[in-house]
């Protein structure tokens, strides 16, 4: 299997056929995912929507605490999506809805139409020329946003090893696709976005260029939801409440 870098990647099929899809939807009761419905359900949301949502396995346990709302998901590759709503169907789980659709792309939703808009390890595929249109989108349609995504806590170490993730990706990629890759890696602003395996970003700022800083909370993820070094060192909960 190829390395997936940015978003486009889980467009390709060949990533995760129906099998591997199957282990997706299995692992809905992982505690990161239980943990991430509790923060979300402290909104009591009459309306969800998850980008990046892949088969649902998060959107099942907020369809679960929360059968009367109208509950969203949009996700880059068809096979998920596909997947995603016949196994809803199965469960007898009829207010959950997935379509294909990309975090840079929403204007098909209206202005404030989702209590909550979340992602959960999405944004940090997408890549610094994007995520300021990705964000600023995401405030239009949402009251409330909630990510679960790389945050960068230490801008040294985010910084050398972007520099360590450039030198590497220039030797195994292509030629024509890390030319591609290559203009985002001259963005000297963590608020954009710093590759360390996937983009960690400043998110106090970034937000913070659209709304008051004091309604940004940025809580580091506790050590023992992911078995990962990476998502200890840069996962947290990133919450937006205008």
């Amino acid at each position: 299997m190829h390395s997936i870098i940015t978003d486009k990647d889980w467009f390709n099929e060949r990533f995760y056929d129906s099998k591997g899809w199957e282990s997706c939807w299995r692992s809905r009761d992982d505690p990161h995912r239980s943990f991430l419905v509790e923060r979300i359900s402290k909104f009591s949301p009459n309306s969800v929507l998850e980008i990046g949502c892949a088969c649902g396995p998060n959107l099942y346990g907020i369809a679960k605490k929360f059968p009367d709302a109208k509950v969203r998901g949009i996700d880059i590759n068809p096979v998920a999506v596909q997947k995603g709503n016949e196994w809803f169907k199965g469960e007898g789980i009829f207010n959950v809805k997935l379509e294909v659709g990309r975090a840079q792309e929403l204007e098909q939703f209206g202005d404030k139409s989702f209590d909550v808009v979340f992602t959960d390890a999405v944004l940090f595929y997408i890549s610094p020329d994007e995520i300021k249109h990705v964000v600023k989108e995401m405030l239009r349609i949402g009251r409330v946003i909630v990510l679960n995504e790389w945050h960068c806590f230490n801008k040294w170490l985010a910084s050398l090893l972007n520099k360590y993730h450039y030198l590497k990706l220039r030797c195994i990629l292509s030629r024509r696709r890390f030319r591609t890759l290559n203009l985002s890696f001259k963005t000297k602003s963590a608020a954009l976005g710093l590759f360390v395996g996937h983009w960690v970003r400043g998110y106090r700022t970034l937000f913070g260029q659209f709304v008051p800083r004091e309604k940004i909370y940025i809580t580091k993820l506790p050590k023992e939801l992911w078995n990962d070094k990476r998502w200890q060192r840069w996962g947290a909960i990133i919450e937006v409440v205008e």
